[in-house]
């Protein structure tokens, strides 16, 4: 062990302790600032960030001037900076929210540069407009924002019962991502380099594209340290240090890393520019340690791995980032199991709380659990079971299943537009307190397409309310022998005599027919929830009546039998939202799952005769 040198004077000693002591507390006392006015060209200071672990490196700044007003309600600091680093590589992916320093006072944050510029002129945000992100409003507890594009209940169970995810799921990803381009005065925000890891490379390929139109920098990195999503004891950040928002841990995991610029107390200011302009937000905040950059004509960015989280992130405004040390952002834990081939396997992550990134973690997640366990490409199928639990409700729990060389995108896209939507429904704030996801896969493609179906009449020779009729269906798998369903279908005592006719198909052709005949218009999340628990997946082979009728439907629920007179008046009325009449309606249905993906179906025209 090293000692001190008794022969160094003892004022020189404690001029050097006090130097370390000072070093040790800097963290705790926040740094004195230096207001815009104050900023003149040619003044030099510094700059600190990390290039390399979790040591501080001084980079050189010379102030070239100031535009005043580039933005709404927002200045920017022109200067020129110069280190070994950014010789090398330019100003960095990472480096955003970098302190900078004149005459040891902090004039703002490094937060916006130029793509493809000759020098490395940088533009930072003033520190008087980060200091006021801390009075924004609610600033001390989690929030829900509900910023998701507007679906309706019944657009959103019109998108499920037709198949349409992957598109509900394009507009909500491109949403997302639109809202975060733009530049002020031409000048960008320094990229925030995107670690993923853990994942397949095809999800990184087709996901990567969402990241890189979100302004941020997609880079690979070892996986999150813990899959903890509670705040531990730690210090606190220091002006310079990197600083992650967690956005997914556990088996996979997702996180930006960006620069801590200002401490007060437990309050952090980071990024010197938006994470991703939501405002009020509530994403989980970590330590992070910096592997390395890469230097690259397109854009140089840091490597980095996430450490313990410390705190949660609160604001997320034009100027950066506010996080509180020691609060905690809560996170939804997520299950995912897949078997089919081999050892079934379990993957267990939490993803953040938010409408639009939740869904978006989620389908990664999953895409990944697909990728992991079967080839990359070609036709397969997969079954879906997922249990979501919703604060306040019973579980939900959904089937579905797909076939061929789309099954991998299917899934990933309809997981996301069901969170999606349960997060940000139109009726009232929901909590999802887990998700459980089973897929089951098959690298055959496990179909069977309806051929025919015959209706066997009873031994009087006709059908009248209270029968029983056989139906006898015939199905031809995939590269298979055909082989028969036989159903017991009993027409209901009330049964008016008259043209009806009996569809066999998928459960999808079922839910596409229903929701044509009788459109919905739920006006509550019960009565969402309830119509998706009455779905029918794709696996299922469902028959129903469906019968002649002059009724209505009225917000989603059908009118049966109507006088006339009635009858116009509800289809007239347009207080309650959409009527219409109804020719047809189901009488009944039943469903058998096979374990295979039903395809196609068969319309069989039957006669109800008058009881004698």
């Amino acid at each position: 062990m090293s000692s001190v040198r008794s022969d160094v004077p003892l004022t020189r000693r404690f001029a050097a302790f006090s130097l370390l002591l000072a070093f040790a507390t800097a963290p705790l006392v926040a740094a004195e600032t230096m207001p815009l006015s104050e900023i003149r060209k040619g003044m030099k200071g510094y700059g600190v960030t990390v290039f390399q672990g979790n040591k501080l490196a001084r980079f050189d700044v010379e102030i070239i001037g100031v535009l005043n007003r580039i933005g709404p309600g927002q200045d920017l600091i022109l200067a020129h900076v110069d280190s070994p680093e950014v010789r090398r590589a330019g100003v960095i992916a990472g480096m955003s929210g970098s302190p900078v320093y004149i005459d040891g006072k902090v004039i703002g944050a490094l937060a916006y540069a130029w793509q493809f510029a000759k020098e490395p002129v940088a533009g930072i945000t003033p520190i008087d407009e980060m200091l006021k992100i801390a009075e924004a409003k609610g600033n001390g507890a989690a929030a829900m924002p509900a910023v998701a594009p507007r679906q309706t209940g019944a657009e959103f169970l019109s998108t499920i019962a037709n198949a349409k995810s992957e598109t509900v799921f394009d507009k909500l990803t491109n949403d997302l991502a639109a809202r975060q381009v733009g530049t002020i005065g031409g000048a960008r925000r320094i990229a925030l380099p995107m670690s993923l890891g853990s994942f397949a490379p095809e999800t990184l390929a087709r996901f990567g594209k969402y990241i890189d139109d979100m302004g941020f920098v997609a880079v690979p990195t070892g996986g999150s340290a813990s899959g903890s999503t509670t705040a531990s004891a730690a210090k606190s950040f220091a002006p310079g240090d990197p600083v992650g928002a967690i956005l997914l841990n556990g088996d996979f995991s997702v996180a930006a890393t960006g620069t801590v610029t200002h401490v007060e107390g437990n309050r952090v200011l980071a990024f010197g520019h938006p994470f991703l302009d939501m405002g009020e937000i509530s994403f989980p905040m970590a330590q992070a340690e910096i592997v390395g950059f890469m230097p690259s004509v397109a854009s140089s960015f840091k490597f980095s791995n996430m450490g313990n989280i410390v705190g949660a992130l609160r604001q997320d405004r034009a100027p950066g980032i506010l996080g509180i040390m020691g609060e905690t952002a809560p996170m939804i834990p997520v299950e995912l199991t897949v078997d089919g081939s081999g050892i079934a396997k379990t993957y267990h992550v939490n993803m953040v709380r938010h409408p639009q990134l939740s869904p978006l973690m989620l389908a990664m997640a999953a895409d990944s659990v697909v990728a992991n366990s079967q080839r990359a490409a070609g036709e397969r199928t997969v079954v879906l079971d997922s249990e979501i639990k919703l604060k306040g409700f019973d579980p939900i729990k959904l089937r579905e299943g797909w076939a061929g060389a789309q099954a991998r995108q299917a899934i990933p896209a309809y997981l996301a537009v069901v969170s999606g939507y349960l997060i940000s429904n139109e009726f009232r704030d929901t909590e999802i307190e887990s998700v459980k996801i089973h897929l089951r896969h098959d690298d055959q493609l496990k179909i069977a397409r309806v051929v025919e179906a015959t209706v066997q009449m009873p031994e009087k020779g006709r059908i009248t309310a209270g029968d029983t009729v056989k139906v006898r269906t015939v199905l031809k798998p995939f590269r298979g022998e055909s082989f028969i369903e036989t159903f017991d279908v009993r027409i209901p005592d009330d049964q008016q005599p008259g043209n009806a006719y009996l569809l066999i198909g998928s459960g999808t052709v079922a839910n596409q027919i229903d929701f044509t005949l009788v459109p919905p218009d739920p006006r509550s999340i019960e009565q969402v929830l309830g119509v998706l628990r009455r779905l029918r997946p794709s696996t299922d082979l469902t028959i129903g009546l469906y019968s002649s009728g002059e009724g209505a439907v009225t917000a989603g629920v059908y009118l049966p039998n109507l006088p006339p007179s009635i009858r116009a008046v509800v289809t007239d009325d347009t207080s309650n939202g959409a009527q219409a009449p109804v020719r047809y309606h189901a009488a009944g249905q039943q469903s058998r799952a096979l374990g295979y993906i039903i395809d196609g179906a068969v319309k069989v025209d039957i006669n109800v005769q008058p009881a004698i």
